[in-house]
């Protein structure tokens, strides 16, 4: 393995030791990797992978991503430490080997669900441990309201939020909660809510159960004319077009 400069434009790249030796840079700091430790690089950060001995060393991959409603990604802004041991490292090897194992069995619906149940536990794993690293003090800077913030905005797309409400909810004045909202997770809140609106919107058109009409009542849209002309702007068509592309009829 001899990796330099490597940055990853999209996918989380976790690596995991099982045994042997290996090496990581990232930034100034160079970090010795020793079995049961796990390595866990968020995208666009530039680092170094690599072994300077002959020692022969085996490694577990996994490139993932993981989103909120399909639309934003916060594992950035947990403080995750990009190096650390796994205190239950004999039971992540194993799921990790269930999963690689399910991976080889394609097609079939209940190896399907066991995929997506074996990454989730993987990724409860990593997270489980990552946070028993980290200090308290970072845990306290964390803005625990924002993040209540989002939970509320991404579990009610149905909902009709405006910002001066969500302001008020934090005591805090409009345009910081904006901006510091956007900071933390890329985009403003209304915004944010817009898209995960539209996400579901599109999900609910490929699923063929409900008419254009009972998809807009049930996003919380006054008219559907309005539902129309935002899902346009997001998408570049018009719902009933996007539900003709997944027509089974056609």
């Amino acid at each position: 393995m001899n990796y330099h400069n490597r940055v990853l434009q999209e996918f989380y790249m976790m690596t995991y030791v099982r045994k042997g030796s290996a090496k990581l840079r990232v930034q100034d700091q160079v970090y010795v990797i020793h079995p049961g430790t796990v390595i866990l690089i968020p995208p666009h950060l530039e680092h170094d992978q690599y072994k300077d001995s002959d020692e022969e060393t085996e490694f577990l991959w996994w490139h993932f991503t993981y989103k909120i409603q399909h639309v934003v990604d916060v594992l950035p802004f947990l403080q995750i430490p990009y190096i650390y041991p796994l205190k239950s490292h004999l039971k992540f090897e194993a799921v990790f080997d269930e999963f690689m194992l399910s991976k080889t069995r394609n097609g079939y619906i209940p190896n399907i669900i066991l995929q997506k149940a074996k990454s989730l536990e993987l990724l409860y794993l990593l997270l489980d441990n990552a946070f028993e690293n980290v200090d308290a003090v970072d845990t306290k800077q964390q803005s625990h309201s924002f993040f209540s913030l989002l939970l509320k905005i991404v579990s009610q797309p149905e909902a009709s939020f405006s910002l001066p409400e969500l302001a008020k909810e934090l005591h805090m004045n409009s345009t910081y909660v904006s901006n510091h909202f956007k900071e933390m997770f890329g985009k403003s809140p209304i915004l944010l809510h817009r898209e995960i609106k539209i996400a579901k919107a599109k999900s609910l058109l490929e699923m063929q159960r409900m008419n254009i009409t009972e998809i807009s009542n049930s996003l919380g849209f006054n008219d559907i004319q309005t539902f129309t002309r935002l899902f346009k702007k997001y998408t570049g068509i018009s719902p009933s077009q996007y539900k003709g592309l997944f027509n089974k009829n056609f």
